[in-house]
């Protein structure tokens, strides 16, 4: 679909069906947008970023009185292959058209794609397209190193690439259309965008953010999801504070991870849920393997302290459970406090294994639990206890 941000800049959005995975990893069971944008200059047009197949864009361009042909410049944020599958056509029908990348886009358009005429752009550097100034700042690793944002100087639009963005697909195109029913989705799937795609990279989020503020942002047009106009400045405090999370201060939440073969380590976790409300604490409780790694992602990045809940097999931890904490460690969680416990019979081992995770990700461990079937209740009472010592770690 097409949307007018103003009379000079479209946006040409796409949609990715709710069957894919996006990167290959993460479910996007309510779809995601992949957004490129035309700005038209008195003397130049410019396309910033294209899209993953092309399919579409001709009749979005020929609906502005364009053609593909007619686009003088291609301003590349960032080279991954959702916003770059389709280059080998663009560059196929239009050769001569310029590239504006940084150093290592650059080396990427000409390696994968063979195509020379690509301008380096310098941190800061100006490029005037008739009545409009285009600014580029570089963003190394917001999420990849090639990122930069591009900047209208005259109407304060900031195309963040990457940064800003979310999962889901919306109706609306700007954050003062959306209903209520969109902030719903629009809240959990930024955040669990960000614990995907970019919380491994939050130091350089911050460093961003810095590097940005001098702007005067009035409109930020992000790779993916919705176009913030009525209040850029409450999307970019959301980033700010989920890149805190990775050395904290983090929110008063515990999150539960659980994994359970015949029910014994499950049947523990109702009494620690009714704990946590009596006094105040939010809990939130993923079950693995049965929900994707990414929802738990997103509620373990924001929880000050979690807890393992998985039982032994064969003599190690359980494997989706094994899976979820490697992924954590991937993305960079670390300095939580956590509990772990988990039922075993005929051999232990899963806390063996658990502590070694911790370990890595320098977890402060409260406990680590095991025990025999279903458990006794001295079991029970030194799981609550360990439990109640946690809540009292984030109070």
């Amino acid at each position: 679909m097409k949307a007018v941000i103003n009379e000079n800049v479209t946006l040409f959005r796409y949609e990715k069906s709710h069957d894919d995975l996006f990167e290959g990893c993460w479910p996007i069971r309510d779809g995601v947008s992949i957004n490129a944008y035309c700005v038209c200059g008195t003397e130049k047009k410019v396309l910033i970023d294209y899209t993953e197949s092309g399919a579409s864009f001709d009749s979005d361009l020929a609906d502005m009185g364009l053609r593909l042909e007619d686009i003088d410049i291609l301003v590349l944020n960032h080279m991954e292959p959702d916003h770059t599958g389709a280059l080998n056509v663009l560059f196929t029908r239009c050769p001569n058209i310029e590239v504006y990348a940084t150093r290592l886009g650059a080396t990427e358009t000409e390696t994968l794609y063979g195509h020379k005429n690509v301008h380096v752009i310098t941190n800061g550097e100006e490029l005037n397209i008739g009545g409009k100034t285009l600014v580029f700042y570089a963003t190394p690793n917001i999420h990849w190193p090639d990122t930069m944002m591009t900047y209208i100087k005259e109407d304060g639009i900031l195309f963040s690439c990457d940064a800003f963005g979310a999962f889901g697909s919306y109706q609306s195109v700007f954050d003062d259309e959306l209903t209520e029913k969109e902030w719903a989705l629009l809240k959990p799937e930024t955040e669990r965008y960000y614990a995907s795609i970019v919380a491994s990279f939050s130091p350089f989020v911050l460093r961003g953010i810095k590097a940005l503020s001098a702007l005067d942002i009035k409109t930020i047009c992000p790779s993916h999801g919705i176009v913030w106009r009525k209040d850029p400045g409450y999307v970019v405090a959301w980033y700010q504070k989920l890149a805190t999370y990775l050395e904290g201060p983090r929110e008063k939440e515990i999150t539960i991870l659980i994994s359970s073969m015949y029910g014994n380590t499950l049947s523990y976790i109702s009494n620690l849920v009714q704990i946590a409300k009596k006094e105040g604490i939010v809990v939130n409780t993923v079950r693995i393997p049965d929900t994707n790694d990414s929802y738990a992602l997103e509620k373990v990045w924001r929880s000050e302290a979690f807890v393992v809940a998985a039982p032994t097999y064969e003599m190690e931890l359980f494997p989706s459970m094994a899976h979820t904490l490697d992924l954590l460690n991937r993305k960079a969680v670390k300095g939580r406090k956590v509990l772990y416990f988990g039922s075993s019979l005929w051999s232990g081992g899963a806390a063996k294994e658990f502590n070694a995770y911790a370990e890595k990700m320098k977890l402060e461990v409260i406990d680590s639990i095991e025990f025999r079937g279903k458990g006794t209740p001295a079991d029970r009472q030194k799981i609550e206890d360990g439990f109640k010592k946690l809540i009292e770690a984030i109070k």
